[in-house]
């Protein structure tokens, strides 16, 4: 028994390592399209705003970069976890260190950004995604956090199931935050159309809804981990 849990951890510990030195690579690569699609919109790497609009056909490659690069998460996912559980979590963990390290690599070789109040576009999908740069670094903080957690006592339990109260929860919260990142952007779209977005410097952001949908995000997280930790130490009084 020893052996084995032995022999689960340090193979958890590899493809921890692996996925980790994975998503820090990704993180370099998107810092790098990011500088180059800076250059070419504004003639340097560190404006975002006012926001400009790519030529079309670049426009439409990187739509579907963004959602490549996704997929390339949820591959290394699959193929890092051996169950479908840790298969997600490790998408999660790869997504969160991606974004972390993507403001670093931004930082290091432009200087931007700033200060984490500077504005950022974050994603493009289905509309423009909207924040300071402080936003997006706290959930990723948070889903890197929970989710190395939960991969290490996946590894040591014989199965984990998350209830629907707090899967919802944490829904809930996601949908909280995703409202802030994006209320903005659809508020623009039905009154003005896409023309409306070209030339935009958002100036405030809703902060009050972040915080909340943030929080609730924590709460489900505290007790999602608290449910396996819990379940983990009851087999391993069974053993």
């Amino acid at each position: 028994m020893e052996q084995t849990s032995f022999s689960r951890n340090k193979s958890i510990i590899k493809r921890y390592s692996a996925v980790s030195i994975y998503a820090v690579a990704m993180g370099y690569l998107e810092s790098a399209v990011v500088i180059y699609l800076r250059e070419t919109a504004f003639g340097n790497s560190t404006q975002v705003f006012p926001l400009a609009f790519l030529e079309p056909r670049l426009g439409q490659i990187e739509f579907i970069r963004e959602a490549a690069t996704i997929v390339m998460l949820l591959i290394i996912g699959y193929l890092a976890g051996r169950n479908i559980f840790q298969k997600w979590m490790f998408f999660v963990f790869s997504f969160a260190v991606w974004d972390i390290f993507y403001y670093l690599f931004l930082a290091i070789f432009t200087g931007w950004p700033n200060s984490f109040g500077d504005f950022d576009v974050l994603f493009l999908i289905p509309v423009v995604w909207i924040s300071p740069v402080a936003a997006p670094m706290l959930i990723s903080l948070l889903l890197t956090l929970t989710s190395t957690i939960l991969i290490f006592i996946s590894e040591n339990s014989n199965g984990i199931v998350i209830s629907l109260t707090n899967f919802g929860i944490f829904v809930l919260g996601a949908a909280v935050d995703f409202y802030s990142f994006t209320e903005q952007s659809f508020r623009i779209l039905i009154s003005q159309g896409i023309k409306g977005m070209e030339g935009l410097t958002p100036v405030s952001f809703d902060w009050l809804s972040f915080i909340i949908g943030f929080l609730i995000m924590c709460l489900s997280a505290t007790m999602i981990v608290g449910d396996c930790y819990r379940k983990m130490k009851a087999e391993f009084s069974e053993r």
